[in-house]
């Protein structure tokens, strides 16, 4: 069911007016559920049962970590980290990897249909993992009821695009007794108006006009000028169109009593990379942050440059949430080297006092914004082309 589409507002409406005018917590639940169901099978009805299925493993592994003393639960742990990582890899890239199309009829029965594959299936498992470690290191005591856990896979405002939550965040609030005030409403409203006038107004003419300008065969021509134009706005396109379906989340999730994470940080503002990571999707480059670069960084404290290898592997695994494709490989080697040279920089060069004074002047802090953004842009380029080829077939044709 498209986010934009009436049928979504009327399904909304009816689900706003349904759940506040239940008056149990479990019945709250249970309607939450079953409206994710009932938006699944809009699309593709399997989709539910498949996204039921994952988060039902997760919490029966979730019970056996918390069952367990804090010295063995190293493997319900690492059966509960392998599970989704394999749903994903099994069923997004399995049969193409071995050559067959998701509806081929020659597909042998043994692979993974990838038409099985629940929408926003790779939030699934990075929530799914998340829940996992945070019940292995402790800052988790104990999974709550099915009931809760399903709402928390389920929650179908932020299933298709995000932002990413925390379990315990996110269960806390379920069944919220309050409903909401006139002025939550009108909140929760005006955000979703923004992002409305984001994705309809600005993001869906600018992604008619980039897509248009970096087709394979424009790219063939070689015509640099319209080609570089379509870069550029790709980038515009895709902040607004992500950052506007992420207003309509969080504001559909305010109107049924959730408070999600934000998601954009005005990134156009950042000066270095590491502040744009910082602004940009930042429920997934926090996630990135906590759950792999801060073990990482920790384990290899006492080696100089261990903070820096433990961000170039973050963001090399961030990469490959976006898919298993050399394009997004290189775009988060790229990206991760970036960071460990500015993470170099900002413990090296930036204490002397000299850099430092420089630093802090306006025209460096211009320089630095410039290069990050023109960065940015064109490491997208990775993201606008549909292969890595045809991404270096754009850098040849713009740089002549």
């Amino acid at each position: 069911m498209d986010v934009l589409s009436w049928t979504y507002a009327a399904f909304f409406a009816l689900v706003f007016a349904l759940h506040w005018a239940l008056p149990s917590r479990g019945s709250r639940q249970a309607l939450l559920v079953l409206a994710t169901g009932v938006w699944y099978v809009f699309g593709v009805w399997w989709h539910a049962l498949a996204a039921i299925g994952m988060g039902t493993s997760a919490w029966i592994v979730g019970r056996w970590i918390s069952s367990r003393p804090a010295e063995r639960r190293g493997l319900p742990t690492t059966l509960g980290i392998l599970l989704p990582i394999a749903y994903f890899i099994g069923f997004r890239h399995l049969a193409e990897w071995f050559g067959y199309e998701a509806e081929g009829p020659d597909r042998p029965w043994l692979l993974p249909n990838p038409l099985l594959a629940p929408i926003g299936l790779s939030f699934i498992m990075f929530e799914s993992i998340a829940f996992q470690l945070d019940l292995y290191f402790g800052k988790l005591e104990r999974p709550g009821s099915w009931w809760s856990h399903m709402v928390f896979v389920l929650f179908f405002p932020t299933r298709v695009i995000g932002p990413m939550r925390k379990y315990q965040d996110f269960v806390a609030q379920i069944g919220a007794v309050e409903r909401p005030s006139p002025e939550q409403v009108a909140k929760g409203l005006r955000r979703i108006g923004i992002g409305l006038f984001k994705k309809v107004v600005l993001a869906n003419p600018l992604g008619t006009f980039a897509l248009f300008n970096l087709r394979p065969e424009m790219i063939e021509s070689g015509s640099s000028v319209p080609l570089l134009l379509g870069g550029y706005v790709y980038w515009l396109y895709l902040y607004f169109d992500f950052s506007g379906y992420s207003d309509i989340a969080i504001g559909t999730s305010h109107l049924l009593g959730f408070r999600v994470p934000e998601n954009f940080d005005h990134p156009y503002r950042a000066t270095n990379v590491s502040e744009y990571w910082q602004r940009w999707h930042m429920s997934l480059s926090f996630w990135v942050r906590e759950y792999i670069y801060a073990p990482l960084a920790i384990q290899w404290r006492y080696h100089a440059f261990g903070p820096p290898l433990a961000a170039c592997l973050s963001m090399i695994v961030l990469g490959l949430w976006h898919g298993i494709e050399l394009r997004f490989v290189v775009f988060g080697l790229i990206h991760g080297l970036w960071l460990a040279a500015h993470m170099v920089y900002r413990q090296t060069l930036l204490r002397r006092k000299r850099v430092r004074r420089w630093s802090q002047t306006g025209a460096w802090t211009f320089v630095s914004w410039f290069l990050t953004m023109n960065g940015i842009v064109w490491t997208h380029i990775l993201y606008a082309t549909s292969s890595f080829g045809l991404a270096i077939d754009w850098m040849k044709a713009v740089l002549g």
